[in-house]
């Protein structure tokens, strides 16, 4: 079985991983108030700011709502597909970066590598701008490292431009990177002196821009807190995201930082210099407050490629152990379905099938494979199992939840049950519902004058349902609390 799966060509997996991609994007519903409010703010522009006017992530998200709203596309799931696009961008800057610095490492693999992850980030990771400002810092990175490599005055005013862009957007975690790497750099005694002071020219720039964006945050009302925090229950917290956010890849650092440092495989300047960028990210995105996914995001492809680039013709002897942390995964997938529902009693027997399936699926790992094989042909198996539990849960996810999403079972109701035009109600709800004022914000606040006026009741499962004849009862799922609620429509 796994000399089957090892045969497959990486390139037919990176194919599979965008169409996974793809249909993640379109198919998984927002579910964090995050998202939501970042919805309404596309919506309601009357609480648009300085800041927000400027903010090149609303412009685009704005430039796609006018959009949507001329082709009278009422789906909201489009909203993502910038964060797709966002994505590829990703993607083309690590090729730039892997042809820059290590034109003999085979790209295909990597680059599959992180198209895999990167459904998970799709899915999970806000609207917000999170990939955007993720995206800036790699673009920055590449520059900065063309910057010390090529006497170009284009790496310095590009490098200047997006460290601009990145600031406009509320993100300071690329002072770090620029500090670090111009630090490593500067302590080059050989470094010539015109080139020293390019460095110095270019860093002042950077950090006086800094400090004039924090000023005007602080003239607008935006409070910047860059306090650590070294509270356990945060750290853990931030290690469980890290961990969920970056498999199936994290667990394999530990090996490669082990034949990185006692086996000297393909120990050099470069590797060293990713090393310590990673080790940065990772203390920032632990220690510091105001930090958020930005951090993974940007430390994603450079994992990814010092993992390839140490571990690429190592064996799978030392693997076995670190492959079998891959087995949480399910773990994690059956957790989070079951937990949607009040009590085990309450889990329809369906879903005992797919726990059962993807438990089988998370076998199919190279830990347990009796050959050796190098990392770069063992890790297809578990880009295979990964896909497979990704598509499997995606199906079931849609098939099993779509009509009883909060959103899509209103609309339903409300069309199907009460024959009422969705474009010619309002609603009325006892309760700020996040998903209820993202999706029916129109409903909301009409600026019609409205044909049916329904109004809503929410309720936990807990409470007995009102018991009302001229009224409807239904059960879904709020993805924001995570839990299925009693939602009850009356028809004034």
């Amino acid at each position: 079985m796994f000399r089957i799966l090892t045969k497959i060509p990486y390139f037919v997996l990176l194919i599979y991983s965008f169409i996974l991609l793809f249909l993640t994007t379109f198919l998984v519903p927002f579910g964090t108030e995050s998202d939501l409010f970042f919805l309404n703010l596309i919506a309601d522009k009357s609480v648009w700011g300085f800041k927000e006017t400027f903010n090149v992530h609303l412009i685009f998200s704005n430039f796609l709502y006018l959009i949507v709203e001329a082709l009278e596309i009422t789906s909201l799931s489009g909203y993502r597909s910038l964060n797709l696009i966002y994505y590829f961008l990703l993607l083309l800057t690590l090729y730039k970066i892997i042809k820059f610095q290590f034109y003999d490492l085979k790209i295909i693999p990597v680059i599959t590598a992180v198209t895999c992850t990167g459904i998970t980030f799709i899915s999970f990771i806000s609207l917000q701008g999170v990939l955007l400002t993720g995206l800036l810092s790699l673009v920055i990175f590449y520059f900065q490292i063309k910057f010390f490599a090529e006497e170009n005055i284009y790496n310095s005013l590009f490098l200047g431009l997006f460290c601009i862009i990145s600031l406009s957007l509320g993100s300071y975690f690329f002072l770090i990177i620029v500090t670090t790497l111009s630090i490593l750099k500067l302590s080059d005694w050989k470094l010539e002196k015109n080139k020293r002071l390019a460095i110095l020219s270019n860093l002042s720039f950077i950090y006086i821009s800094a400090v004039i964006f924090i000023v005007l945050d602080q003239i607008y009302g935006k409070h910047l807190d860059f306090k650590t925090s070294f509270e356990l229950t945060e750290i853990l917290n931030r290690i469980y995201l890290t961990a969920g956010l970056l498999l199936p890849i994290i667990g394999i650092l530990v090996i490669s930082l082990y034949f990185n440092f006692y086996k000297k495989i393909n120990w050099n300047k470069d590797l060293f210099l990713y090393l310590l960028i990673l080790i940065v990210s990772f203390l920032t995105f632990l220690f510091l407050n105001y930090q958020n996914s930005t951090v993974l995001v940007f430390t994603l492809p450079i994992l990814v490629v010092y993992i390839f680039r140490t571990l690429e013709f190592v064996e799978l002897k030392w693997l076995r152990i670190f492959y079998l942390s891959f087995l949480f995964l399910p773990i994690l997938i059956i957790y989070f379905d079951t937990s949607l529902y009040p009590n085990i009693e309450a889990v329809p027997k369906l879903n005992y099938f797919f726990y059962a399936l993807i438990l089988v699926i998370g076998i199919l790992n190279p830990a347990f494979s009796l050959q050796t094989q190098p990392f770069v042909e063992s890790y297809k198996a578990i880009i295979v199992s990964f896909l497979l539990l990704l598509s499997i849960s995606l199906g079931f996810l849609h098939l099993n939840y779509h009509n009883k999403f909060l959103h899509i079972g209103i609309a339903s109701t409300l069309t199907e049950d009460l024959s009422c035009e969705l474009d010619k109600t309002q609603i009325i709800s006892n309760q700020e519902i996040p998903a209820i004022k993202a999706y029916f914000f129109n409903n909301i606040r009409p600026t019609y004058f409205p044909d049916c006026e329904i109004v809503l009741i929410f309720t936990s499962l807990d409470e007995t349902p009102i018991d009302n004849a001229s009224s409807i009862n239904k059960t879904l799922l709020d993805l924001n609390q995570k839990s299925f609620i009693n939602v009850n429509f009356t028809k004034k």
